[in-house]
């Protein structure tokens, strides 16, 4: 008959047997795994060196990886430079069939251009301005069009230079730096899309929040609401919400879908709320008070910024008319002592720098200066 002592040792036995057999089990597993990730490495780099791009988001952005985990981002995106002949637009077409023409030299310069830093954020911003090109795309559509405008510029310069006799190392300097400007410029756009995005949300950002208050307040589900948002009529802000509605749908957290997209959006008033959204959500904080807070918050904004802006404004009108008025004035009466059969010493002005000055120097002064008021402007509706 078994004493308690001798019961106490099986049981300790059997958990030991337990322990072991569970620790080989997770080895097994642990061997697998690393077998697994080798297996998709090799396969990801025999893809890439036929051409098919894989969306991974590192560096600064590896927040984003969720994206590429889950959802419709998490397809892998086989985009080549051979579907933009898939594409409507003409133009798209005929810039992804030049870069195919040329594919053998432009290939090295993409592919250096994909080892730099600037690759990701060119992707990265491609997923925030919602851009439906690839990073392999987008970079052959920038090739082949600052191609394009270095072939323009050599034909134009090349031409000017037979007729006025000048060295025609010059035009294929000049060509080679329009070239390279148009390529910078392209590589730009995508930040630039993703930030006039950003600055149309920050518009409707206030009245989407009151509108999401109040259904809140009303007793219907955050899910519900965000539908409500996506399907109303606040512009690109609903076609955001749309996209998250879109993770969720697919599987994604609601916390982790709101957190993608308040990673993607380039408005910071958004990027706030988001995150205050998502904070009430972990700790049960009341929605509807923090919706109508958060309202608050980004109208005052708003409204100090155009304040600030107006205030601007005041400096600014005396610039622009000294530079408008004052200056052209002031040059045409030097002009026109200078070229009076008078002596007025040294001071000399030919008709070919006045024509200079209001003809070039003059508009490019103005076009600045319209330029800057531009982009200082706040966007508020």
């Amino acid at each position: 008959m078994s004493t308690l002592s001798d019961l106490r040792k099986k049981i300790e036995e059997k958990k030991e047997e337990k322990k072991q057999t569970t620790a080989g089990k997770d080895a097994q597993e642990t061997v697998d795994m690393d077998k697994v990730e080798k297996i998709v490495d090799r396969m990801k780099k025999k893809y890439r060196e036929q051409g098919i791009e894989f969306e991974e988001v590192g560096g600064k952005l590896g927040e984003l990886r969720g994206i590429i985990a889950e959802g419709e981002q998490a397809k892998i995106n086989v985009q080549t430079v051979e579907d933009l002949q898939e594409f409507q637009s003409p133009a798209i077409k005929s810039l992804g069939k030049l870069y195919l023409m040329l594919r053998l030299p432009l290939d090295p310069v993409s592919g250096l251009i994909k080892k730099l830093p600037l690759a990701n954020d060119v992707r990265y911003y491609l997923y925030s301005a919602n851009m439906k090109y690839s990073l392999q795309q987008w970079l052959a559509l920038s090739l082949a069009a600052a191609t394009l405008a270095g072939i323009f510029s050599f034909a134009v310069i090349a031409a000017l230079s037979f007729v006025y006799k000048v060295n025609l190392l010059y035009s294929i300097l000049i060509s080679g730096a329009v070239g390279m400007f148009a390529l910078v410029a392209l590589m730009l756009v995508p930040k630039s899309n993703a930030q006039r995005r950003g600055d149309a949300m920050s518009v409707e950002l206030p009245f989407a929040l009151r509108h999401m208050a109040t259904e809140l307040k009303s007793g219907i589900g955050l899910y519900k609401t965000l539908q409500t948002i996506a399907t109303s009529d606040y512009g690109v802000l609903s076609e955001e919400f749309a996209r998250t509605i879109n993770e969720v749908e697919e599987g994604t957290d609601t916390k982790d879908a709101l957190r993608h997209f308040a990673l993607r959006t380039q408005s910071k008033a958004l990027r706030n709320a988001l995150l205050h959204i998502i904070r009430a959500m972990k700790t049960g904080g009341n929605l509807s008070d923090i919706m109508n807070t958060i309202a608050e918050d980004v109208s005052f904004d708003m409204r100090i910024a155009v304040r600030e802006f107006s205030e601007k404004m005041n400096f600014f009108g005396v610039i622009y008319i000294f530079a408008a008025i004052v200056v052209p004035v002031f040059i045409g009466i030097i002009g026109s002592i200078t070229n009076a059969p008078i002596s007025v010493g040294s001071v000399a002005l030919s008709p070919i720098a006045i024509a200079a000055i209001y003809l070039v120097a003059m508009p490019l002064v103005l076009g600045f200066l319209v330029f800057y008021l531009k982009i200082t402007q706040p966007k508020v509706g």
